[in-house]
C-alpha cells in the first residue's frame, strides 16, 4: 500500500490538498466573519477608491495639458450641436412661415408635426438600432460564459 502512494505522486498532492483545504477552508471562515477582517477590507477599498480618484485627476489634469478632448468637452460639444440643431430648425420654420403668408396655419402645423415625428422616429430607429447591436453583443458574450461554464464543469467533474 506505502508503495502505491509513493508510485503516484498526484495521489499524494491531492491527498495533502483535501487536508489543508479543509484546515485552511475552516481558518479562513472563522477569519472572514469577524469584525477586523470587514474594517480591513473597508480600509482597503478605501485606498482604492482614494487611488482611482488621483488616477481620474491625474489623468484629466495630463489630458488637459495635451490639449485631449476628454468625455465631459466631448458630451458639452455634442449638446452644443444638438441645441444648435433645433434652433436652426425653428429659424427655417419662421423663414418658411414668412414666405409663405397666404398659408394655412393649421395645415402648416400639422405638417411641422409630421416633421417632428419623422425626426423623433429616425432617431427612434437609430437608438433601437444601438440597442439590438448592443444585445447581440451580450448574447455572444453569455455564450461564450456559458461555454466556459461548461468547460469549467466538465473539467471538474473529470477530476
Amino acid at each position: 500500500m506505502s508503495e502505491q502512494n509513493y508510485s503516484d505522486p498526484l495521489k499524494m498532492w491531492k491527498q495533502m490538498y483535501d487536508v489543508n483545504e479543509k484546515y485552511f477552508g475552516k481558518m479562513m471562515n472563522e477569519y472572514v466573519q469577524k469584525e477586523e477582517f470587514s474594517e480591513w477590507m473597508g480600509s482597503v477599498i478605501d485606498f482604492n477608491l482614494f487611488c482611482k480618484k488621483m488616477l481620474n485627476d491625474q489623468s484629466k489634469t495630463f489630458l488637459e495639458a495635451s490639449n485631449i478632448a476628454s468625455k465631459e468637452d466631448i458630451a458639452n460639444v455634442a449638446s452644443l450641436v444638438i441645441n444648435l440643431e433645433s434652433k436652426v430648425d425653428t429659424l427655417e420654420d419662421q423663414l418658411y412661415l414668412d414666405s409663405q403668408p397666404d398659408l394655412d396655419v393649421a395645415a402648416l402645423k400639422k405638417e411641422l408635426d409630421i416633421v417632428a415625428l419623422k425626426r423623433d422616429l429616425t432617431k427612434v430607429k437609430a437608438e433601437t438600432k444601438s440597442i439590438h447591436q448592443q444585445v447581440s453583443e451580450l448574447k455572444s458574450s453569455m455564450a461564450n460564459i456559458e461555454q466556459l461554464l461548461q468547460k469549467l464543469t466538465t473539467t471538474t467533474t473529470k477530476q
